[in-house]
């Protein structure tokens, strides 16, 4: 049986789905962008995750967030729309991009919770009136958790139009995986899929390459990786399998029409996790439209994504 709680979390108050028989564990902070503070399946952790509220306001690394209105970077900040020209703060000072948006730490709302012998969810909802100067567009943004014994855990995110005109939009999460304590030891296998070619401003050059390093389960060893990939645009579903010591971890995204094209596979410097980042777009797409949605007024952008463990016997 799921059961839900609710604790401290510094000025915070985390929220927690648990089913003790199976281990599996989720917790979130709803009124910090809803990070996800534990992810658990069968008792084994698989995120590297903030410990103390101090982490999760430093955020750095942006880990377990949510990404929007744009995934990744944008270049010098700056984007056009509507004949209009916006700037964000270029908060990534090496390359002058601004990256990942501003919603890893709005408030959010429980709009929906639910548990059961087999399952539970929780959904979160943001709404954003247009005051925030760079996207002064009206829109929300909706994160509705699953974590079932039979599926592992599930992510559906919705930004939806709220505003009387076109307003451009991409979505993203940013999970760290933590198998063991080395990447260097995971096992690794892509989807089908192009590597997206970079600048050294690590922004698209308009060029995509045949890539099959991944194409088979193969060591990550010493390969580094902070690249974006593209998907085929195919209904269906793109699995990327991460195997280690504890087990295999099954990730899928969602495909297809206006859902998650792109993947970004990042391994940080001390390597001791792989992010799997599912995005609806490109880096930068707000201004090279490589996947961009340009949401008329009441449309909406979503897609799922999850991942769910094979334990090793």
């Amino acid at each position: 049986m799921y059961k839900h709680s609710t604790e401290a979390f510094g000025a915070f108050t985390k929220h927690v789905l648990r089913n003790e028989s199976t281990g599996h564990q989720l917790a979130i902070l709803p009124e910090y962008g809803a990070i996800v503070l534990d992810l658990q399946l069968h008792g084994i952790s698989i995120l590297d995750t903030y410990q103390t509220p101090p982490e999760v306001i430093n955020n750095s690394w942006a880990k377990n967030t949510v990404l929007y209105p744009f995934p990744n970077r944008l270049k010098d900040g700056i984007y056009k729309s509507g004949g209009q020209t916006y700037r964000f703060f270029a908060n990534e000072s090496h390359t002058n991009t601004a990256i990942h948006g501003f919603g890893q730490n709005k408030p959010m709302k429980v709009t929906f919770l639910e548990v059961d012998e087999t399952s539970a969810a929780i959904t979160c909802l943001y709404t954003d009136y247009g005051t925030h100067e760079a996207y002064p567009f009206r829109f929300s943004v909706e994160m509705a958790f699953t974590l079932s014994d039979e599926k592992g855990f599930e992510l559906q995110l919705t930004m939806r139009n709220h505003d009387e005109q076109v307003i451009p939009a991409g979505l993203g999460w940013h999970p760290y995986f933590a198998l063991g304590p080395k990447a260097d030891t995971y096992r690794l296998q892509m989807p089908e899929c192009r590597l997206v070619g970079n600048d050294e401003r690590m922004l698209p050059t308009g060029k995509t390459y045949e890539y099959d390093d991944f194409s088979t389960l193969k060591p990550v060893g010493i390969t580094v990786l902070d690249n974006c990939f593209e998907l085929p645009v195919q209904e269906g579903r793109a699995e990327t399998l991460v195997q280690a010591e504890a087990g295999t971890l099954h990730y899928w995204q969602e495909t297809g029409a206006g859902k998650y094209n792109f993947l970004q596979v990042f391994i940080p410097p001390l390597r001791h996790c792989i992010a799997l980042e599912p995005m609806t777009c490109a880096p930068d797409a707000f201004n090279n439209g490589m996947g961009l949605a340009q949401l008329e007024p009441g449309e909406k952008l979503s897609g799922r994504f999850g991942v769910w463990l094979e334990k090793q016997v």
